[in-house]
């Protein structure tokens, strides 16, 4: 920890927050079978993170701003990851070559050090809404880091949302910050993986899958375009854009307690194919003794999700707008003199 005085009438002092610290403890077993064609290992692992570190507001005239990075706590990670490798094919002229990983993860926040009392939590993420000083997530104790604080929405008969309507959890009677709770959390429960990788003679054709289950986003992007008032979409003698998944629901009058709907906080559990290769192999060019290998492949080829966003792996669990991956088609050659 640094401790600097700058000269100031308040004589004010800043501190520089120390980084985080992880311990991390692991267990773990290789095992391989009929001469080391089925292979693999199965880790268990826990990590604790201490001075956790998050944007926190601090007080007028201490500071050069209104937010500085503090330690905020302490955090704890634990899971499973189990790996498997394969020869399933291995002939004269044919081998298969095959992997599996999947890991499970589970992370809880273990201690507060910004505060103690029962519902004290920190706004974490970045802002919401179009960049409003406004967090759609928070750290709390026993609760998974930067997990969603949200209202919970209110829906009619058909599953459509009703316009500013939430439920009133503390039955105060008002509709206020104490009715927020938290609800899902960016990180993803299970990962998994899949390559495969296919020769025949001097043929070979590989891909590889990802998945990602049970982790969610807040689709930013509808939140921000949700409003459908025709002063809002047409203002300034100009239109305004709106999405499709937006304009569904035609909401009138957006406010904040809209923007933190827990509507907009959505599954985004995906399958990902981030590649797919056909080469050949060849000793000979021309005639000429040289070597080689010429090769087609693509990237980011598909994904199969139920969100409703353009990609629903995004940082830190906030869909901003963000520039889509494209799909890349590549053709190569190489060449051994």
């Amino acid at each position: 920890v640094f401790i600097a005085y700058y000269p100031h009438p308040k004589s004010c002092i800043y501190k520089l927050n120390s980084r985080e610290k992880t311990t991390t403890y692991n267990v773990g077993l290789d095992f391989g079978f009929l001469n080391n064609r089925i292979n693999g290992a199965v880790d268990y692992y826990y990590r604790k993170t201490t001075d956790l570190l998050n944007s926190v507001f601090v007080s007028a005239g201490t500071n050069f701003k209104n937010k500085v990075l503090s330690n905020v706590g302490s955090l704890e990670n634990s899971g499973i990851e189990f790996s498997i490798n394969s020869k399933p094919v291995v002939t004269t002229d044919w081998t298969w070559d095959l992997g599996f990983n999947i890991t499970y993860n589970k992370n809880e926040i273990t201690k507060l050090t910004t505060g103690d009392s029962e519902n004290y939590y920190v706004a974490a993420g970045d802002n919401i809404g179009g960049g409003r000083d406004m967090k759609a997530m928070a750290h709390a104790v026993g609760h998974p880091a930067s997990s969603f604080y949200v209202y919970q929405q209110v829906y009619d008969e058909n599953g459509k949302p009703i316009e500013n309507e939430f439920v009133d959890r503390n039955g105060d009677g008002t509709i206020n910050g104490d009715d927020r709770y938290f609800y899902k959390k960016p990180t993803a429960d299970v990962l998994m993986g899949l390559t495969s990788r296919l020769s025949y003679k001097s043929w070979d054709f590989s891909f590889s899958l990802r998945a990602s289950l049970n982790n969610y986003v807040y689709n930013s992007v509808e939140a921000g375009g949700s409003d459908c008032n025709p002063t809002s979409v047409y203002s300034f003698g100009a239109l305004n854009n709106r999405p499709l998944m937006g304009v569904a629901n035609n909401i009138q009058s957006k406010n904040d307690n809209t923007l933190l709907s827990d509507y907009f906080v959505q599954n985004a559990s995906f399958m990902k194919c981030d590649n797919i290769t056909l080469g050949y192999s060849f000793k000979k060019l021309f005639g000429a003794p040289i070597g080689g290998r010429v090769y087609a492949a693509v990237q980011n080829v598909f994904t199969i999700t139920k969100y409703k966003g353009l990609d629903p792996e995004v940082e830190k669990g906030l869909d901003n707008n963000i520039y889509p991956r494209p799909l890349t088609t590549l053709i190569g050659l190489s060449l051994n003199f």
